[in-house]
């Protein structure tokens, strides 16, 4: 199976793709592109009021980053 360039939950992250995920794990600010970008990925849910938060997938992603 090769990866092609859609977003989906079992991807392989980036550096900067898993730090976005443990900043909005830690509720520190991220920029909007980080946020849309992991709301798009299926990692994280944002609110009506801006509020963002990981999906189980995002939780996964940032559990097993930290092993």
């Amino acid at each position: 199976m090769s990866g092609g360039t859609g977003a989906q939950p079992s991807m392989q992250l980036t550096d900067d793709q898993r730090q976005i995920l443990r900043d909005i794990n830690a509720t520190r600010p991220v920029s909007d592109e980080a946020a849309n970008w992991a709301v798009k990925a299926g990692y994280a849910a944002q609110a009506e009021d801006g509020d963002i938060d990981l999906t189980q997938a995002g939780r996964q992603q940032v559990d097993s980053s930290s092993l």
